[in-house]
């Protein structure tokens, strides 16, 4: 999200929302939040790593409370923030060195995404994989919100992660950017890679070897310092047909999906309950008392419970202002006094304060 004085309408400039908006066609985004339950994939994939690399795997695990032998549990699910916990002990052990989220991206192969991998690679054309992907974003291991867009007659996906923790974004953002070039390569093995350009909003290397990690991998000029992160892909990708696309497939991989998005979106813990009941509020404008009377939680066992869970009331109002604002404000139709009423404000300028404060964490 782009910096800027006020409200999203408040900028006019060619890097503005504003502009990007207006230039460019919105095929899908991203609408879920990435602090879901997901499969304890994504943790294997990096302990497995921090293992060829001599490191311990309890030491990888030390915080996050996930117990080793759900590595293997195909039943078991972990918390978006005991991943965050394992990533921390990941980036500290690494030395927090250039690359290292390429390195672990491309070990996201399709298959460790279960159903969904499946439901990519038999998808009719890619702008089909695009769109469902993002829309079951919750299978996935991203904590990057993505929306993925038609600019100049190209495919151009943008990451964002402004929500995810300052001392591991470089990170999420190389390792989701790096997972989903490796999702495409994967549906179109040996094929002509129609890749063209990879922007990232990372200063360059202060060494060539650090810059060769990225080119290696990419193959095509990685542009640091850019406004924004974002995969350019030739627009005619979009139509290019799967070297797997079967329709009956296609049918089922989605009935599988949709189910476990469904449990996924209601299933765990008293944060995910709040979460949930605070999106369905025509206002944001209430406090804890309020929530846990609806919740026949009495204050303080509601406010122990978000405790033991990592997380409190205020950031989870903070949390889903966030959503709904970036949300509301993708619709330039919305009134300002519309925006401000639903996130709980009585006016823009109190919008425009909450904004700055989560763009600065």
């Amino acid at each position: 999200m782009e910096p800027e004085p006020g409200g999203r309408g408040e900028t006019t400039g060619p890097g503005s929302a504003q502009a990007l908006h207006a230039s460019n066609r919105i095929l899908a985004a991203i609408t879920d939040l990435w602090d879901h339950p997901r499969s304890p994939v994504s943790v294997a994939i990096m302990c497995r790593w921090a293992a060829e690399h001599g490191r311990s795997r309890d030491a990888l695990l030390r915080g996050s409370g996930i117990e080793p032998a759900s590595l293997t549990d195909v039943d078991a699910l972990v918390e978006a923030r005991q991943e965050l916990a394992v990533i921390r002990n990941l980036v500290a052990s690494a030395g927090r060195r250039p690359g290292l989220g390429v390195d672990l991206g491309r070990r996201y192969h399709l298959t460790a995404y279960g159903y969904l991998g499946y439901l990519l690679a038999a998808s009719a054309t890619v702008r089909e994989t695009v769109q469902r992907g993002l829309h079951y974003a919750l299978l996935t291991f991203a904590f990057a919100t993505m929306t993925a867009r038609v600019d100049d007659g190209r495919y151009v996906l943008t990451l964002e992660a402004d929500d995810v923790p300052a001392d591991i974004r470089h990170f999420v953002l190389e390792r989701d950017m790096t997972a989903v070039v490796q999702i495409h390569r994967g549906i179109f093995p040996g094929a002509d890679d129609p890749l063209v350009e990879i922007r990232l909003p990372l200063p360059a290397p202060a060494d060539s070897a650090g810059e060769t990690a990225y080119r290696e991998y990419f193959g095509v000029p990685v542009l640091f310092g850019s406004p924004r992160a974002e995969i350019v892909y030739e627009g005619t990708y979009l139509d290019r047909e799967p070297p797997m696309a079967n329709e009956h497939a296609v049918q089922l991989m989605l009935a599988h999906c949709e189910r476990i998005r469904a449990e996924r979106l209601h299933s765990t813990g008293v944060a995910a309950q709040v979460r949930a009941h605070l999106l369905d509020l025509s206002s944001l404008d209430l406090t804890l008392d309020d929530v846990a009377a609806r919740l026949h939680y009495a204050p303080r066992t509601l406010r122990r419970h978000l405790e033991h869970e990592g997380t409190t009331f205020r950031e989870l109002v903070d949390e889903v202002r966030r959503i709904v604002a970036d949300n509301l404000l993708r619709e330039q139709s919305v009134p300002r006094y519309e925006i401000a009423h639903r996130l709980g404000y009585s006016d823009w300028s109190s919008v425009a304060r909450a904004r700055r404060r989560w763009q600065s964490r």
